[in-house]
């Protein structure tokens, strides 16, 4: 599934762009569980999770690309 969105942003030319929309994942203690991440596609957004502490790294000096985001190897797809 994770690859099908991949050539879908790949066919709309944004694959490289950086992340817009993302929130984190908290609990009522504030402790992060993670970030979730909105991809636009053309009819709808798909929502894929980065679990704690593997978000560090990704969104740790800069934004990553939706690519970069998807390729993650703890990228979770959520329907």
């Amino acid at each position: 599934m994770i690859q099908q969105v991949i050539k879908k942003l790949a066919t709309l030319k944004r694959l490289d762009q950086p992340v817009e929309k993302y929130t984190d994942v908290t609990d009522e203690d504030f402790n992060i569980h993670g970030i979730l991440v909105f991809i636009p596609l053309e009819k709808y957004d798909v929502k894929v999770l980065i679990p704690s502490p593997h978000h560090k790294t990704l969104f740790e000096s800069r934004l990553p690309t939706y690519g970069e985001v998807l390729r993650h190897r703890e990228a979770m797809l959520l329907r």
